[in-house]
């Protein structure tokens, strides 16, 4: 019984990775089981990313500075975010309840919310990141539609707290 709390603490308590030299790391988290199913599509401003569904996380490395994060379900869902060099962040994808199907919310998590950094430690611990599928589709009108979107309600948009790294 000690054994399996001692192994179950570690493992919830891993290191999570980080990104090569100069560059910044975000982890996209998906635990919880909502809308399994349903592919959410993932962007960085124009950039498609690629689409997952169920419990997953992925990883992606980029350049530090200004991005655009933005998902897309039923609705989409945007963060903006000034990433700083060697730092890594956790996004929190959650799928919401829509009207047709799943919707998402992107949440920034604080290395201070112990409940939320347990359940992407289970995730991690048990799982490799995915690599996303769909990479090669064309979404040009899909991300034309999606930032005049984000144009529109900009004001309402939260962004990355930059000091909340890993």
């Amino acid at each position: 019984m000690l054994v399996a709390l001692f192994v179950t603490t570690i493992s919830y308590c891993q290191e999570f990775q980080k990104p090569s030299s100069g560059k910044s790391l975000v982890y996209f988290a998906r635990f919880n089981g909502t809308g399994a199913v349903i592919n959410f599509k993932y962007f960085d401003g124009e950039k498609y990313l690629g689409k997952m569904n169920g419990v997953n996380y992925f990883t992606y490395e980029c350049d530090p500075g200004q991005h655009l994060f933005w998902v897309s379900a039923e609705n989409r869902d945007y963060i903006t975010a000034d990433l700083k060099p060697d730092a890594t962040y956790i996004l929190e994808v959650r799928p919401t309840m829509g009207v047709i199907k799943s919707a998402v919310k992107l949440m920034q998590i604080s290395p201070e919310d112990k409940k939320q950094l347990k359940w992407v430690g289970k995730l991690v611990a048990r799982k490799e990141s995915v690599t996303l599928k769909g990479q090669d589709e064309d979404h040009s009108f899909f991300i034309k539609n999606g930032l005049e979107r984000y144009d529109k309600t900009k004001d309402k948009v939260i962004s990355f707290n930059p000091d909340w790294t890993f």
